[in-house]
């Protein structure tokens, strides 16, 4: 079967196709069978200029068809075909009752999960004998399956004997990497030449200001795979280097595994790898993205990704760490503060924004600067710049920083419980915030390293200094590969809903 998130075979789609064609009126499908005296009447002469003609019925006028938003075009065979649907999900094309084209679009990457086609002719079959039950109920025609880069199609055709609502069945899916459409054709009578009408009708599918699906016309992949890969691998590491944040200094990291060194941050090719780190190999990280350290190999700039990468020499005499191993892909906190400073932006006014609990203000965006303020909960803040997770804050006439994650943009109630031991006031300052049992209606971020996974949650070392628990249950989480040690993460968190245990409850995690 496909891709993991496109594994099932369509039966949502024959659904909705079923739904239409009741709708449409499917007892009508079938064309009434010529009554004895009509076929006696017949003569042979007849007959022959009937089977002569029939290639005739193939429609040669051509209707090119536009979707409302521009997105797809198909080409119907003739001015019989009616538009029943024109919505991004479904497309609905027929001609009276003798055929029918729909077109389903997935157009992220949750909804793909939703459509599937057969990889294989064997699984295609394996799947309509668990339908049809009878071997001679259906054959498969025709099965075709192509592969170039991210893009995937399957094109097949099944004629059914007596045992559906339509003599053919085409399918074709093309599938990318996180988008996909299937097209179905489907023809009531045993009706050759409208069958190749409408197969052909059915691949001439194409899909509009799409870099990645322009390279399928006529049911055909016509763009090599390397240039389709070069076009993703290019496009995936320019929105990495947008990102990219130089440190100004450098830090040692160690491989925790056997990784791949390339020369840009994306692995959508493998004509980018330069290089490779056994497990215990050191590495100079001179910068970041969101998914990937810039490293330094003798004078060479190379990207590693982060989930590879650990503070500690890892033991090179296990695969990989275990899953109470704390080393993660970070550095040091004085990097972190070079990164901090570069990417800091001064707004040239200031705007008010207030705590949500009691809170430390430091003279760097870093929890090895020094405190120059401890706020209270529901206080203000004229803040005058920002960097990616502390606000810059004018204190007194001096400018201190603030860490995003206990900031809101309106004022917390004055009867929260604010401290839990192990923020600022329960342990001597280490923490820059003690919202462990917050009553606080507000909803913060918190930034931070994940340390630890589990079936509800995740636990994160914040930016700030703190260990946090974090709920996930009810949270929407937009990462590439899920939520792993090592990943570095924003949670929204919902702090009216603390646990008496000090657990955080989540409305939103995203991955870096």
């Amino acid at each position: 079967m496909v891709k993991k998130r496109v594994k099932r075979f369509i039966l949502s789609l024959g659904m909705s196709l079923a739904v239409v064609c009741l709708a449409a009126g499917c007892s009508k499908l079938k064309k009434q069978p010529e009554t004895e005296s009509e076929s006696e009447t017949e003569t042979e002469s007849e007959t022959e200029s009937e089977t002569e003609t029939e290639p005739e019925t193939e429609t040669k006028t051509d209707i090119a068809y536009t979707s409302q938003d521009k997105s797809i075009r198909i080409t119907l065979p003739d001015s019989t075909w009616k538009v029943t649907q024109d919505a991004d999900e479904m497309r609905v094309f027929s001609s009276g009752s003798a055929a029918m084209i729909s077109i389903v679009h997935a157009p992220n990457e949750s909804q793909p999960k939703n459509l599937s086609v057969a990889e294989t002719k064997e699984a295609l079959t394996e799947s309509l004998a668990k339908q049809y039950p009878n071997a001679n109920a259906f054959e498969v025609i025709d099965f075709q399956a192509a592969q170039a880069g991210t893009l995937r199609t399957y094109e097949y055709v099944v004629k059914y004997n007596a045992t559906s609502m339509w003599a053919y069945s085409i399918m074709y899916g093309i599938f990318g990497d996180k988008e996909a459409y299937v097209i179905q054709g489907t023809v009531t009578d045993d009706n050759q030449a409208l069958l190749n009408t409408v197969r052909k009708s059915v691949e001439s599918f194409t899909v509009l200001r799409n870099s990645v699906f322009s390279a399928v016309q006529g049911g055909k992949i016509v763009q090599t795979q390397s240039e389709s890969t070069q076009s993703e691998s290019q496009k995936s590491a320019d929105a990495e280097l947008k990102n990219l944040t130089d440190y100004g200094t450098s830090a040692s990291l160690y491989a925790r595994d056997n990784v791949n060194i390339r020369s840009t941050p994306s692995t959508e090719s493998s004509a980018n790898i330069i290089g490779s780190l056994m497990p215990g190999d050191q590495v100079t990280v001179v910068g970041e993205t969101p998914q990937w350290f810039k490293v330094n190999i003798q004078g060479n700039i190379g990207y590693i990704s982060k989930a590879f990468l650990v503070n500690q020499k890892p033991n090179t005499s296990t695969e990989s760490p275990s899953a109470t191993d704390n080393s993660h892909g970070t550095v040091s906190d004085s990097t972190k503060v070079s990164a901090e400073m570069n990417s800091k932006i001064d707004y040239g006014s200031s705007t008010t924004l207030y705590t949500t609990t009691d809170v430390n203000v430091r003279a760097q965006p870093g929890t090895d600067g020094g405190m120059i303020d401890v706020l209270g909960s529901g206080q203000s803040l004229q803040v005058i710049g920002e960097t990616d997770n502390w606000y810059v804050v004018s204190i007194n006439g001096s400018t201190g920083y603030v860490s995003k994650s206990y900031v809101s943009s309106t004022p917390v109630s004055s009867s929260g419980n604010n401290g839990s031991g192990n923020g600022s006031t329960g342990n001597g300052g280490n923490g820059d915030s003690g919202n462990g049992g917050s009553s606080s209606t507000n909803v913060g971020t918190i930034s931070g390293t994940v340390t630890g996974t589990s079936l509800n949650g995740i636990t994160i070392a914040g930016d700030d200094g703190n260990t946090y628990v974090i709920n996930t249950t009810d949270a929407s989480v937009s990462t590439t590969d899920g939520l792993y040690e090592g990943l570095y993460v924003s949670a929204d968190v919902d702090y009216s809903k603390t646990a008496s245990n000090g657990e955080l409850y989540a409305t939103g995690v995203t991955g870096h």
